[in-house]
This record gives C-alpha cells, sequence and structure tokens, in this order.
C-alpha cells in the first residue's frame, strides 16, 4: 500500500503542475527497487494514457464532473493496474480502496469493481489528444504506428565515460543489473528493466551519465577536432557538452544555457564527470550579444519533446496545438541569430528531440532558403544506413524520435 501512495502523490503532483520534477521520485528512496520500478511503471502509465483512461473510467461514474480529482487519479491509478499492468483485480481494487479517503471508500470500490468485470471490453487507446493524432498522421504517415510503439516505453540510455563499456557491464552484471551495447553508439548502454542506476557508487564517480542513443549521435556530428573553437548554444544540463569534451579533450568547447537551474545541473555532471568546457555562459541566444565566432555551434533546440514521450509522458499534459508553431517559429529565429557567429566555412548542427515537420525539415527548408551562403549535407557523412533527405535526418526507425541537420556555412 505504501508505494501505491507515493505512486499516488507523484501522480497529483504531476497532473496539478502538468509536469513531473525529477526531485519528487526521492519519496521513492525508502521502498525496495522492485517498488520503485513499480512506482515508475504505474505513474508513467497511468500518465501517459491519462486521457483515455479517463474516458473508460467517466462511463461508470454517475457525476464525473464532480469526482474531486485525488479520487480520479485513484480511479486512473487502479484502472491502469487492471487493463495495462495485469495485476489481479482482486489486489487492486482492495488496495485502492484501503487508500481512498472514507468518504469515498465505497465509490472506489463500486468503480473499479465494475472496471475489472469488464476488463475484456475496455480498450486504451494512444492516449493522445485528436489534433495531435492527426498531425502525427500527416507528418509521419507510414511511420506513425513505429512513433507509438517508441513512446510506449523508454528504457533507461547511458553514456560510459571514465570505464569501457565492458568493464561497466560487468559492474552492472555484478549487481544484478541487465545492460546491452547500443547498436550505433559505441559508447552507450541500454539498461531495460528501469533500474534506479543514481544509487550505484559507479554513477556519483562519473563512470557514466544518462543520454540517449539519439542523442550520443550528435558528438559524431559535431566531431570535434583538436584546438576547434565549438558553442554548445543550449547546452541543458551539459550531457552533449560533457560527450564533446570526453570525445576531443583538445577542444575549446563553450557551454551557454540561459536557464540557471540547468546551468547549475550542467556544473554538478562537469564536476562529477571530471569533464570542463573551456568557457560557461548564460547568454539569451535571442536578444544578448557575443563578442566571439566559433568554427561549430550546437544548436539542440527547445522543441515539443515529442521524441521523449516514452520517459516523459506528462508532455501530453501541457502540449498544446498551438506548440508546434510557435516553437518552429523561435527556432528559426535562432538559427538566425547563431548563423552570424559562425566563422566562414564553419558548421551549424540543428537538432530537435522531435518528430513534427514543422520542427524540423520546415525550419531547415525555410532556413536555406533564406540563406543561399547555407548548405544542407548529410550530417553522418554516409556512416550509417540513415536516410538524409537533403535536408537532415530523422533517427526515429532506428532509435528515439529525433532530428539532425547539418548545415554548412560556403563563405
Amino acid at each position: 500500500m505504501k508505494a501505491r501512495k507515493i505512486a499516488l502523490e507523484i501522480l497529483n503532483n504531476g497532473i496539478s503542475n502538468f509536469f513531473v520534477s525529477p526531485s519528487i521520485w526521492k519519496m521513492t528512496d525508502s521502498l525496495t527497487e522492485q517498488d520503485r520500478s513499480f512506482v515508475r511503471k504505474l505513474v508513467y502509465g497511468t500518465l501517459r494514457y491519462s486521457l483515455s483512461i479517463d474516458r473508460e473510467v467517466s462511463k461508470f461514474l454517475k457525476d464525473p464532473k464532480r469526482t474531486p480529482e485525488d479520487i480520479r487519479s485513484i480511479l486512473r491509478m487502479g484502472t491502469y493496474e487492471i487493463i495495462e499492468m495485469r495485476i489481479p483485480a482482486y489486489a487492486t481494487v482492495n488496495e485502492y480502496t484501503k487508500i481512498a479517503p472514507l468518504k469515498f471508500k465505497g465509490l472506489v470500490n463500486a468503480v473499479l469493481r465494475r472496471i475489472s468485470e469488464h476488463a475484456t471490453d475496455i480498450k486504451i487507446d494512444s492516449g493522445f489528444p485528436e489534433w495531435l493524432i492527426a498531425l502525427l498522421n500527416k507528418d509521419l504517415k507510414e511511420d506513425f504506428e513505429i512513433f507509438l510503439s517508441k513512446s510506449e516505453y523508454h528504457e533507461i540510455s547511458l553514456r560510459v565515460t571514465r570505464k569501457t563499456r565492458e568493464e561497466l557491464e560487468k559492474i552492472f552484471a555484478d549487481r544484478s543489473v541487465e545492460s546491452y551495447p547500443m547498436k550505433f553508439s559505441q559508447l552507450g548502454l541500454k539498461c531495460p528493466d528501469g533500474t534506479d542506476l543514481k544509487a550505484l557508487s559507479s554513477f556519483e564517480n562519473g563512470d557514466f551519465t544518462f543520454q540517449d542513443e539519439s542523442s550520443q549521435m550528435i558528438c559524431s556530428v559535431v566531431n570535434p577536432k583538436p584546438g576547434e573553437k565549438i558553442l554548445d548554444a543550449f547546452g541543458g544540463v551539459g550531457t552533449k557538452t560533457t560527450h564533446l569534451i570526453q570525445v576531443e579533450p583538445r577542444s575549446v568547447i563553450y557551454y551557454n544555457d540561459l536557464n540557471r537551474s540547468k546551468t547549475s545541473a550542467a556544473i554538478d555532471n562537469f564536476k562529477r564527470l571530471k569533464l570542463f568546457p573551456s568557457k560557461i555562459m548564460n547568454t539569451d541566444v535571442l536578444s544578448d550579444k557575443f563578442d566571439e565566432k566559433f568554427q561549430k555551434i550546437l544548436v539542440d533546440a527547445p522543441c515539443t519533446a515529442l521524441g521523449t514521450l516514452g520517459k516523459h509522458p506528462d508532455l501530453l499534459l501541457r502540449l498544446k496545438p498551438e506548440d508546434v508553431k510557435e516553437k518552429s517559429q523561435t527556432q528559426f529565429k535562432m538559427l538566425e541569430r547563431l548563423w552570424n557567429l559562425l566563422e566562414s566555412h564553419g558548421e551549424m548542427i540543428y537538432s530537435v528531440c522531435t518528430v513534427t515537420k514543422d520542427e524540423t525539415d520546415s525550419v531547415i527548408s525555410e532556413f536555406l532558403q533564406m540563406h543561399p551562403e547555407a548548405k544542407a549535407i548529410d550530417p553522418f557523412d554516409g556512416k550509417f544506413d540513415f536516410k538524409f533527405n537533403g535536408l537532415g535526418v530523422q533517427l526515429l526507425k532506428f532509435m528515439e524520435g529525433f532530428y539532425i541537420s547539418k548545415l554548412v556555412k560556403l563563405n
């Protein structure tokens, strides 16, 4: 019961704030590893399918609109356990009846019992709002089903740093943590069972950091060389920054991010991994002045982040139809602004962890029309069997939904 109570509190916090804060998972620290994994699956799954679950639950409520939000959350989680996690209904109904407030125990018991009785008839659909289904069907066409499957579940992904991949695999195996090598990234491992890897001493020792395979592909596109001055314009928590430094410590890497909390987290990561950029900045790309120019600029731009839906299902709570257009317009402005900081014959790498056309090919197409001195080239130079469409590469078929384009400044 304790695990479900904690899951309920995390879920309610996520729904009320339209965001699940990474720090809130500390509530699970007192649980066993098995219960922590259970809570994560329960919270993420309920969030991921909350729209669809709400529709099903409402069919069993006399007055859905008057049902308190915290009671709806109990019913959501119970329904997800019964329908998707296939946990025995009698146990689920009993446990959620126990954690329900006294006034609503009868309601929770009755609704979950009816749901369990009709379990074979209840179908949980994609959980996406209709506008998003229409947009993704239009943009992805035959790849829409691939996107749906990728958004179902997200394995933990990491990049080895001070150990070899084989050494880290052995460390994990000794602690009964399942892992296997990534297909494309030579520094990547995946852990399918959702173990809390931050609890391992290897994490604190800086032997690895968390990073999706698609994100790891960025470093091979940037391809840092000794002495090259490279700007990571939206460095976030420093994951890609440290990757560039790790691969070529003789390059001159500038980290930048306007968000001070992200910068603080990045500095912690720099210290933990012992990989430090040449300069740390908190500059607003759209308004502040830069006094320097760069040979390469990485523009890992803010986006709708639909490619990360498997690990951030709370995106569906806050994403609005207008967000896609607004993001794409901002992305274009960022490219425009940063292009002026690129040296002649320099390279700009544009990446977004999403799949919409407006934020990917359309941004690059519009930019090329406005800049005849720019040329898009294959980001991977034919090294992998990825499809370069003349503008960029969408990695959805191979890993997470992630887009990369490389632009060369011809003069």
